[in-house]
C-alpha cells in the first residue's frame, strides 16, 4: 500500500484565547465526521489541523492543510487565515490534533482537553 500523501502547506489560523480554538476545532471535527464532510482520495490532499497551544492562557496557533481549510471554508465560510507556510516550517512543538478518517467528533471540552494535554508531552 502507497504511503499516504503529506499536506505540503499549511494555512495559519491564529486565536488569542484557548476557548475559541477548542470551539473550532470541536465543531470542525465534528463537520469532519458529518454527511456532508468532503472526503480524502488517493491523490488528494490529507487533511490534517497541526496545533501549538503553549498553555490554556496563552493563544493558540491552528495549522490547517489545503483540504482541511477546504473542509473548514464549506463549513464556516469565511475562515480567517494570517498566513501560509511551508511544511517544514512548522513549529517543532506543534501536534497533529485533527487528522481526517481517524479523528472523531468533538464537544469543545475534550477539544480542550487535548489543546492542553500536549503542551506537558
Amino acid at each position: 500500500m502507497p504511503a499516504k500523501p503529506a499536506a505540503r502547506e499549511f494555512h495559519v489560523m491564529e486565536f488569542v484565547h484557548h476557548d475559541e480554538a477548542a470551539a473550532f476545532v470541536a465543531a470542525l471535527s465534528r463537520f469532519l465526521n458529518s454527511p456532508n464532510a468532503p472526503r480524502a482520495g488517493k491523490r488528494k490532499s490529507p487533511i490534517e489541523v497541526w496545533a501549538r497551544s503553549p498553555v490554556a492562557s496563552e493563544g493558540v496557533l491552528l495549522f490547517l492543510s489545503d483540504a482541511a481549510q477546504t473542509a473548514a471554508e464549506k463549513a464556516f465560510s469565511p475562515v480567517p487565515i494570517a498566513r501560509t507556510i511551508k511544511r517544514a516550517s512548522l513549529p517543532d512543538e506543534c501536534f497533529l490534533i485533527i487528522e481526517g478518517g481517524v479523528t472523531p467528533a468533538w464537544a469543545a471540552a475534550e477539544a480542550s482537553a487535548r489543546l492542553s494535554q500536549q503542551k506537558g508531552e
